[in-house]
């Protein structure tokens, strides 16, 4: 009876975890909204980023809250159901959207350039890939 019960508790715990909603990548319309934002929010942390004399140590919603405190409309509603993460790169800042649960990247941007960077169409890691050289000399950007 033991036995029993553990092998249901078991089976059902696997079902429910393979059952889990998993987080649909936004489409076209949807992702054209959130570049134009995530260019402006790139712009705005590089632009914080450009006034510290060191790495920030925050946490990425205190950098993202104090970046944008000029203007708080920045950090739009429309990034609420995604996972952004900022990054330091001397002097210069990188964003990356990703799914909430951190398992796919949707795009990411430097924020010193006037364009987005990456749009990432197909499953990929939620982890940086751009890095920003002197000059904001964008490496591992989307051709233009």
């Amino acid at each position: 009876m033991k036995h029993r019960i553990l092998i249901s508790l078991v089976t059902a715990l696997l079902v429910g975890a393979c059952a889990a909603p998993t987080v649909a990548a936004p489409d076209a319309k949807e992702r054209g909204r959130l570049s134009t934002k995530m260019v402006n929010l790139s712009s705005a942390v590089d632009t914080y980023f450009a006034d510290l004399a060191e790495a920030p140590i925050d946490s990425d919603t205190s950098i993202l809250q104090n970046a944008t405190r000029h203007d708080p409309r920045l950090l739009a509603p429309e990034f609420e159901p995604y996972l952004l993460k900022v990054q330091y790169q001397k002097s210069y800042a990188v964003l990356l959207l990703c799914s909430k649960d951190a398992g796919r990247a949707i795009m990411e941007d430097a924020g010193c350039s006037a364009r987005l960077d990456r749009q990432l169409t197909h499953a990929a890691p939620c982890e940086f890939t751009l890095l920003v050289k002197q000059g904001c000399q964008v490496e591992g950007a989307d051709p233009q």
